[in-house]
């Protein structure tokens, strides 16, 4: 009897030292593992301030290159636009000096953002599919436009395009008017004075629809892009 008692009391220690060292484990256990998710959560908590920090910047830097050039390249863009619509409406602009000066400077400065614009983007904050490459076509449809003879209109070529607007490049901005007209600046180059005067004429007003048709295209993507950010 009194060994039956000595093995009861014998495995029901036994028992509470097991238990007791498995209570000892479990806690051990639930430590470590909430150390470990705590652990987790705290690196994945900055993965995410430190991605939307990134998003965050990223958004500012693209609102702030597409502000420069709705300042710059779109301003061009309407000016030309404008004066194309005047002349269209108004007819022949041959005989007073003003619409000269002035249309060849809408045209040069559109030319000389349009340059700006392929060597300066910033590609890593201007969408390379939805934006910098429909942007690019879009400028490349305005100069083909200028370069081609399809309406018997004076063209100017690509590398004549480019040596218009580089010639207006002025401490890696665009050359402001008072600047283009007291320097009297390609007055003498041929191809943009029988541009300009074929233009003032006022007498292809098929081809003053195609070119605006083209600018309008550009303005209208660049306005849609500017209202999305």
């Amino acid at each position: 009897m009194n060994q039956i008692i000595n093995d009861i009391l014998s495995s029901s220690i036994a028992l509470g030292i097991i238990a007791f060292i498995c209570k000892m484990i479990l806690k051990h256990m639930d430590k470590r593992g909430l150390e470990t998710y705590k652990n987790k959560l705290k690196i994945e908590s900055d993965l995410l301030a430190k991605r939307i920090d990134f998003e965050f910047s990223q958004k500012k830097e693209r609102e702030i290159e597409l502000g420069r050039w709705g300042l710059t390249l779109l301003s061009s863009v309407n000016g030309l636009i404008g004066r194309l619509k005047y002349i269209k409406d108004n007819g022949s602009l041959t005989e007073d000096p003003y619409y000269e000066v002035s249309t060849r400077y809408y045209v040069c400065q559109f030319l000389c953002w349009a340059q700006l614009f392929r060597k300066e983007r910033n590609t890593v904050v201007i969408s390379p599919v939805n934006d910098e490459i429909l942007i690019g076509e879009l400028l490349k449809n305005i100069s083909i436009v200028l370069r081609n003879n399809n309406f018997n209109f004076p063209a100017i070529r690509s590398l004549e395009q480019q040596y218009i607007g580089e010639s207006l490049i002025y401490e890696g901005s665009c050359m402001q008017f008072k600047n283009f007209n007291d320097s009297k600046i390609l007055q003498d180059y041929d191809v943009l004075n029988g541009y300009i005067n074929a233009l003032l004429s006022g007498d292809n007003i098929e081809y003053i629809n195609e070119l605006i048709s083209k600018l309008e295209d550009l303005q209208k993507h660049f306005r849609k892009i500017l209202s999305l950010n």
